[in-house]
């Protein structure tokens, strides 16, 4: 089983306008020398002290998953077996730790409340990162992952058990949260379209959903319906035994297994442990978050003790962005692959700020960088920053894949459109609403103006800021140094302030023929009837239910014609739509919540 699922980028496929490639040109990533610590940092060694971090340092000597009952085989040569790409890394499929990253987890030592709290779920995660290295293929570094995502457990739970010490705890509204609510069926389309099952409950088809999403970001050959049907397994766990949806769960896996006959590694040739790794993580911290009842504040702000840099490293390891980023299993958890990993969180943790308070969800990055006490004017300048910091990585992720055949950029470009079609029971409009009526006029002005101001920052300079540095710009409220600005979102930002020309092109947003009226209606939706006066009372709700329809039928049609391409090109177009007008607004909900607070 050494055999991956990788096909070269097809960088034909990859259409960008002039001054898009322009901008390439422009700003080469072999240029990027950010002057910061955490970007001056040696890493010579990185890689070995990661692995070996139980003999060079003692304090980390009472970590249970230190003691392993089995050797990770050793990694697979280039020169003796067929290997698609190699990350550069001890292992072909997992490249060398960030410099930053190892830094500040090697120096982490969370104390014995932490320690005990989470002793059961990492010793469990171990045992399963155990049985994976007893039938490695040797193309993943598993002893680096799992020191990464052991850290990054700690990290959380001591950030679970830091909120929980509030004296102001808010009351929990857990029917928001997605594994419990309704109002999935818009996914019941793509369920079919990508897996050809029934996906019930539909929810589970947001996984496949997530994958397609990634793969249209540089057109993959061939998809599979077997990775499309083993993703949606993979969230199997995440929604089992939370809800009514137990035996309808347990149907759909017997369906599943039963018709798809390659989803075993072995039958299949594929090493999918990196999704099964990542799924496991997840399960460990979800039983960290329900041992026990647990508070959390009332304010947007957590009061934490963690340093912001291991905050981070955290949250990108803290989502199942790393099962997904390239096609292959590829870990790139170098400085571009963990920007890359906090641009899939970052878009999820603006999008749900609101729910994630009201819900309890303590790792959200807004939650943890900024401190309480902002005015409006301050937290609108850090939600501008970390709009632009978005944007520029989404820019250099485009560069990977265009130039340097890496497509890890794809789950920071996909975040987005992802968080927009997710279980609707987020209320993304009926939110807004509340928002906008409670700070009327100013509400807009101070969305153009954080837009404004992202636009200012989405310079040569930004475009050379890695992600991390910008979002602790963020925190300091500092500004970039005076640079050129970029034309490479030109075309996106004319979208937002006046997009009918775009949408009434033959092919709007690139999209099939069969999908123009969809797409235009979306486009309708959430800009020109978003921006109206006449709205009535409970729009936000209607706006919900309308996307839902819209996002279905847009899988109902593209299933009649079953285009891999066409599919594509749809999911690029929703994803535009999805970092658009709405999008930015959640940005102002976010500023007005960490000034004033939840509604």
């Amino acid at each position: 089983m050494v055999s991956t699922a990788y096909n070269a980028i097809n960088t034909r496929k990859l259409r960008y306008t002039g001054d898009a490639m322009a901008a390439f040109k422009a700003n080469k990533l072999d240029d990027i020398r950010h002057k910061c610590k955490n970007c001056n940092i040696d890493n010579d060694d990185g890689d070995e002290r990661a692995t070996n971090s139980k003999s060079s340092n003692d304090a980390h000597g009472d970590r249970i998953w230190f003691v392993k009952e089995h050797k990770q085989r050793p990694p697979l040569k280039v020169d003796d077996e067929a290997i698609s790409r190699h990350t550069g890394g001890h292992y072909p499929l997992t490249s060398d730790l960030s410099s930053w990253v190892l830094e500040t987890m090697h120096g982490y030592q969370p104390d014995n409340q932490v320690m005990t709290f989470i002793e059961p779920f990492s010793a469990k995660f171990h045992v399963m990162v155990d049985k994976e290295r007893i039938c490695s293929s040797g193309l993943h570094d598993l002893d680096l992952v799992e020191f990464t995502y052991q850290v990054a457990l700690e990290v959380g739970s001591e950030i679970l058990l830091a909120a929980d010490a509030t004296e102001d705890p808010v009351e929990l509204q857990q029917e928001f949260h997605s594994s419990r609510a309704g109002a999935d069926d818009h996914f019941s389309s793509w369920g079919r379209l990508l897996t050809g099952l029934e996906c019930d409950p539909p929810i589970i088809a947001m996984f496949p959903v997530y994958l397609m999403m990634c793969q249209a970001f540089t057109f993959e050959r061939d998809p599979a319906q077997a990775d499309y049907v083993y993703s949606a397994l993979t969230g199997i766990d995440w929604a089992k035994g939370k809800n009514i949806y137990s035996d309808r769960i347990a149907a759909f896996e017997k369906l599943a297994r039963s018709s798809v006959s390659n989803l075993d590694d072995i039958e299949s040739g594929q090493d999918r442990s990196f999704w099964r790794i990542a799924h496991a993580y997840l399960a460990a911290m979800n039983g960290c978050e329900n041992l026990r009842p647990l508070k959390t504040p009332r304010n947007a702000a957590i009061n934490h003790q963690v340093n912001h840099e291991l905050v981070l490293a955290m949250r990108a390891l803290d989502t199942i962005g790393s099962a997904y980023m390239c096609s292959d299993g590829a870990a790139w958890l170098d400085d571009a692959g963990m920007d890359s990993l906090i641009g899939s969180a970052i878009p999820n943790d603006v999008m749900d700020l609101h729910t994630d308070i009201r819900t309890g969800e303590t790792r959200n990055t807004i939650r943890l960088l900024y401190p309480e006490g902002l005015s409006i004017s301050q937290a609108m300048k850090a939600m501008s920053t970390v709009l632009s910091g978005q944007l520029c990585e989404i820019f250099r992720g485009h560069q990977r894949a265009r130039f340097y055949n890496r497509e890890d950029g794809r789950i920071a470009a996909t975040s987005p459109p992802y968080s927009f079609c997710r279980a609707r029971h987020r209320r993304i409009f009926e939110i807004m609403e509340m928002y906008i009526n409670k700070y009327a006029d100013d509400f807009w002005d101070w969305t153009w103006e954080i837009f404004r101001m992202a636009k200012e920052q989405v310079t040569e300079a930004g475009l050379k800021e890695p992600l991390i540095c910008a979002l602790l710009r963020s925190v300091k409220q500092e500004d970039l140094p005076t640079s050129p600005t970029t034309k490479f979102y030109d075309i996106y930002y004319d979208m937002i302030e006046d997009g009918s020309e775009q949408l009434n092109k033959k092919q709007p947003l690139g999209v099939s023929d069969d999908l123009v009226q969809v797409t235009r209606d979306i486009y309708s939706l959430w800009h020109t009837k978003l921006l109206a006066d006449n709205k009535d009372p409970g729009w936000g709700h209607r706006f919900d239910v309308e996307s839902d329809r819209l996002f279905g039928e847009a899988g109902s049609i593209l299933a009649q014609k079953r285009n891999a391409d066409n599919m594509y090109k749809f999911a690029i177009a929703y994803g535009r739509l999805s970092m658009a007008l709405p999008y930015i607004a959640y940005h102002t909900i976010d500023a007005i919540i960490m000034a004033f607070g939840i509604l």
